[in-house]
């Protein structure tokens, strides 16, 4: 019999996604926007709170659509909405999305900032078997100190600078120590663990783009997560980034983070990021092995 509970139907709920004065400190082009890990943190607790069910620290088909432009942090709240889209497998499709009035027209149009798919990961296990290199990264890696990493490539406030060692990066990926970071005032009650080691990743992969390929690039998807152990504030994650090709102007990565003793706790398959200042961002010369300039570092 076909089902008509009201919880397998799509859904739109309220969200009164918080401010924290932290998130000020992750800016685009001037301007502080919700970060990726954030917008999922978000969709997991609303997926959560109406499907309670449902596996949060499985999900695929996650894509950061458009900025999400944040007011001042003395506006402790910002109004959105998320679309809830039970599908047959059991999975959850999620759509974080804000409402925009044009200033003239007075006309209102709903804007979606970022989507996901909450549930088990789809295909087999071979999708998720990207190893960590056998040969670790080479020896000869160019190396990034973190200080000049956030100062000139990745230019973030303190709440956002959880790189915490020299980035090694050579052809085939990047390699950093990352860190749980310790936001003020931060609740107890996140879903799928600390958002900054794997925002921290993000920019090592920056860091890879600039140097490889010679552009900003920022997420714009990925394919697959799952976190096996959810990241805690103040401990420290070594993450290792793999290049795996480019379409397009899109270029694809896998990561894993991974404790003390090479214990897995996270892995992020088809990691998609480009260029999405329409050149307005331009890397340094010195990081940038088309330059023919020596290590930094």
């Amino acid at each position: 019999m076909e089902d008509f509970s009201p919880l397998s139907q799509p859904r739109r709920i309220p969200l009164a996604m918080p401010n924290p004065a932290w998130l000020q400190d992750h800016r685009f082009l001037g301007q502080a926007v919700l970060p990726g890990v954030w917008a999922l943190e978000q969709l997991a607790r609303a997926v959560g709170r109406v499907f309670p069910e449902v596996a949060l620290t499985a999900c695929t088909a996650m894509r950061f659509e458009k900025f999400l432009t944040l007011p001042p942090p003395d506006i402790e709240v910002v109004d959105a909405v998320v679309d809830l889209t039970p599908s047959p497998d059991g999975a959850i499709e999620a759509a974080l999305l804000t409402r925009h009035v044009a200033p003239q027209s007075g006309i209102s149009r709903m804007k979606t900032h970022a989507r996901a798919c909450f549930g088990q990961p789809r295909g087999g296990d071979d999708e998720w078997a990207s190893k960590v290199r056998p040969d670790g990264i080479s020896t000869d890696a160019f190396q990034v100190a973190p200080d000049r990493l956030y100062g000139e490539l990745v230019p973030f406030g303190r709440a956002f600078r959880n790189i915490v060692s020299t980035v090694r990066l050579d052809a085939d990926g990047a390699r950093a120590t990352v860190a749980g970071g310790n936001p003020k005032g931060e609740d107890a009650y996140l879903r799928l663990g600390s958002p900054f080691p794997l925002d921290a990743a993000f920019h090592a992969a920056c860091a890879w783009a600039q140097r490889y390929r010679g552009i900003v690039a920022f997420p714009v998807a990925l394919q697959q997560r799952l976190i096996l152990r959810p990241a805690c504030f103040g401990q420290h994650y070594e993450a290792d980034i793999r290049f795996r090709g480019e379409e397009g102007d899109r270029l694809f990565f896998d990561l894993d983070l991974n404790e003390g003793e090479g214990r897995l706790c996270e892995m992020v398959r088809g990691l998609a990021m480009r260029d999405v200042s329409s050149g307005k961002l331009r890397p340094p010369d010195w990081i940038r092995i088309d330059a023919g300039v020596g290590d930094p570092a």
